[in-house]
């Protein structure tokens, strides 16, 4: 079974199993993202020191408009703005909290979708925010139970998919294992002076080689 697949079947289980344990810890220990690291103050430049140009020349421009640049600062506002409605949420009435909450819980479906962040990691995130909203326990919990059962749904609908694939990644090459069969068995000179078994193996070696690399992570 592909690696990926037991790590998808499990992460919910981690998930659950984190909940229990998660109710149990003071409100203010509860993990979220971690702080951007703080910059340096600048140093102020000697009086005479010739102007400091702002402008970015144009490698560094591309730069910046690379996809994974722009990727990565989205993220880092996100995780600035879901930290600042966990540290900030109480001050909000419970109509803006709410929403609030809405948004960043699509947000973090987003990020999830995206591989951003794992399965387990999202539903934390969740939690965080059920926890935000509400300073009802028995509500917390109810809106958590049914956030754990939406992740298993999830992760079995990933599962059965990945199944799926590999059913069929496995078809494709015994299709194509039948294909060289026939085709060596009909060739009537032998390439590099081989018997017809070894040059058999050594194809049939190739395919299965080449099905290694195609399928999903293992």
């Amino acid at each position: 079974m592909p690696r990926s697949t037991l790590l998808l079947g499990s992460c919910i289980l981690i998930g659950s199993v984190t909940l229990a344990w998660y109710w149990q810890r003071p409100p203010s220990d509860e993990p979220v993202v971690p702080r951007p690291e703080p910059r340096p103050a600048p140093v102020a430049a000697p009086a005479d020191a010739p102007p400091i140009s702002t402008e970015l020349n144009p490698e560094r421009l591309q730069l910046l408009a690379r996809p994974e640049v722009e990727q990565q600062q989205r993220r880092l506002d996100f995780h600035r703005r879901y930290r600042g409605f966990i540290e900030h949420a109480a001050e909000l009435d419970s109509g803006s909290r709410e929403t609030e909450a809405r948004e960043l819980s699509e947000g973090i479906d987003a990020l999830e979708r995206r591989g951003e962040v794992a399965l387990s990691e999202a539903l934390l995130l969740q939690i965080a925010l059920i926890r935000a909203v509400s300073q009802d326990e028995s509500e917390q919990k109810r809106r958590a139970e049914a956030l754990v059962e939406r992740y298993r749904a999830i992760s079995a609908e990933r599962e059965a998919r990945l199944a799926q694939r590999s059913d069929a990644d496995f078809e494709r090459y015994k299709a194509e294992e039948r294909r060289i069969v026939d085709e060596v068995l009909a060739l009537q000179n032998i390439p590099d002076g081989l018997t017809r078994d070894q040059y058999l193996r050594q194809r049939l070696q190739e395919a299965r080689e080449r099905s290694y690399r195609q399928a999903p992570d293992s």
